[in-house]
C-alpha cells in the first residue's frame, strides 16, 4: 500500500485538496486512489477469477506448520528465528503471530477438548509453551537480565538500568530493556539474547517430553509473573512453577559472562567520564 501511495504520488495520480486544508486531512486523501485500485484488484481477483487468495498463502507457507508439532525443532527454531530477527529491530512476533500461532492456538484447541471429553492433552506445542517457559520476562528470556543488572552491577548505569526494568521484566514487558540498554544491534548480549531462550525451550521440550510437567491446558493472561502463570497454564501443576523457575536461572547463567563484560566496560566508560 505505501508503495502504491508513492507510485501513485510521483504520477500526481492522487487526490490533492486545497492549502486551507490541514495537511493530516490531505494526507488521507492521497491515499484513496491507490486504496481504491487495491478494492477493485481485489475484488475482481477474488469474485470474478474465484482466485482464493487465503488458500495460496497457505499453501506457500504451508511447510512453516511442521513448526506446529510436538518435536524438538518446533521447540527451538522458532526462539531462534524470532530472537535472530529482534536483533535487528524488527519485533519477533511478526513471524509467529500470523504464521505459528494458528498451529500453536490448534494444539491448545485440542488439549481443552480432550480435557472435555474426560481424556488427557495430547500436545504440548503450544504459545503457552513459549510465554511460559521460555520468554520469561519477554524476549530474550530478558527477566535474568534485569536480575542481574538490578542486583549484580557495578557500573552506575547499569544498576540504574535494572532497578528501572526489572518491575516490568517481572509482568513480561521487557521493551524498556530492549531499547534502554539497548539490547538491539548490541555485540554484549546479542548472543544470551538467542542461546538463552533457545536453551529454555529445549529444556522444557525435554521436561515436557518426559512428562514430568502437565502440557499447557488454559491461557494465562501474558502479564502475570513468570511462575504463576505457568502453574495457571497447565493446570495449576506445582512442577511447572519449579521448571520456570530453574529456566530463570539457567538464563541468568548463560547471560552472566556477557553482562560482567558489559558492566564492566560501563563502569570503565563512568571512571572516564569522571
Amino acid at each position: 500500500m505505501a508503495n502504491l501511495i508513492i507510485k501513485f504520488a510521483k504520477k500526481n495520480l492522487i487526490i490533492k485538496m486545497p492549502e486551507g486544508v490541514p495537511s493530516a486531512v490531505g494526507k488521507s486523501f492521497s491515499a484513496l486512489m491507490p486504496g481504491v485500485v487495491i478494492i477493485v484488484v481485489s475484488f475482481v481477483l477474488k469474485e470474478i477469477l474465484k482466485l482464493d487468495v487465503n488458500g495460496i498463502l497457505t499453501w506457500i507457507f504451508s511447510p512453516i506448520g511442521y513448526f506446529g508439532h510436538d518435536t524438538f525443532l518446533s521447540a527451538v527454531v522458532p526462539v531462534f528465528l524470532i530472537t535472530i530477527i529482534w536483533l535487528f529491530g524488527v519485533h519477533g512476533m511478526v513471524i509467529a503471530t500470523p504464521i505459528l500461532y494458528p498451529y500453536w492456538y490448534a494444539n491448545l484447541n485440542a488439549n481443552t477438548d480432550a480435557i472435555a471429553h474426560g481424556g488427557a492433552p495430547v500436545h504440548f506445542m503450544t504459545e503457552q509453551f513459549f510465554q511460559w517457559f521460555v520468554w520469561v520476562g519477554g524476549a530474550g528470556a530478558t527477566l535474568s537480565l534485569a536480575i542481574l543488572l538490578a542486583f549484580f552491577s557495578k557500573a552506575k548505569f547499569s544498576k540504574t538500568m535494572g532497578a528501572v526494568t526489572i518491575i516490568p521484566a517481572i509482568f513480561n514487558i521487557n521493551e524498556p530493556l530492549i531499547f534502554g540498554i539497548p539490547i538491539i544491534m548490541n555485540p554484549y548480549f546479542a548472543v544470551p539474547f538467542v542461546l538463552a531462550p533457545t536453551a529454555m525451550a529445549a529444556v522444557t521440550y525435554l521436561a515436557m517430553k518426559l512428562h514430568m510437567v502437565a502440557y499447557t491446558t488454559a491461557v494465562a493472561p501474558w502479564t502475570l509473573p513468570g511462575p504463576i502463570g505457568a502453574w495457571m497454564a497447565t493446570g495449576f501443576d506445582w512442577r511447572a512453577i519449579v521448571l520456570c523457575i530453574v529456566n530463570i536461572l539457567i538464563s541468568m547463567v548463560i547471560y552472566w559472562p556477557f553482562f560482567k563484560a558489559y558492566d564492566k566496560n560501563q563502569l570503565k566508560l563512568e571512571k572516564v567520564d569522571d
